[in-house]
């Protein structure tokens, strides 16, 4: 497991994160976000897909209450659920079929998973306009060597 702290970041920094975890992306990673309301969780995956198709910028929105979102791009499906109000959901169909980020997720149900998987937990930082991610790599080593490499 590789872990990547990083602090205070406001949103263009927050979104420079995600773009740079979109050019590593081979469209079959999970993403667990991990974060109160407000931490910005959705505001990481509007970045992430404006990145992947600037034409769905302003169609991101929280899956709060239609459970899941799908974004359909060229490279691949974003598909954005939130866990949140729901006891059981299968990714079944989902995995190996696009990138998946899951707000609320129950972590200890993706212990087995044989697909990269990525934890970004986010945190108020020294104010309501920064935040602090810690990102964990958990499986996906080839994430770990692209976010190395020099852009």
């Amino acid at each position: 497991m590789v872990k990547i702290v990083l602090k205070n970041l406001d949103e263009k920094k927050l979104g420079n994160v995600a773009e740079r975890l979109s050019e590593c992306v081979k469209g079959n990673e999970i993403f667990l976000l991990i974060g109160d309301l407000g931490a910005g969780k959705t505001t990481f995956v509007k970045h992430f897909v404006a990145s992947i198709d600037k034409s769905l910028k302003d169609e991101v929105n929280s899956p709060t209450f239609t459970i899941m979102n799908i974004y359909e791009t060229e490279s691949f499906n974003i598909y954005h659920i939130d866990l949140y109000r729901v006891k059981k959901f299968d990714l079944t169909d989902f995995l190996g079929n696009g990138v998946i980020f899951i707000e609320w997720p129950k972590e200890d149900e993706f212990t087995d998973i044989d697909y990269p998987l990525i934890k970004i937990s986010f945190k108020i930082g020294d104010n309501l306009d920064k935040r602090n991610l810690e990102i964990d790599i958990l499986n996906g080593e080839y994430i770990t060597n692209c976010l190395k490499e020099e852009r």
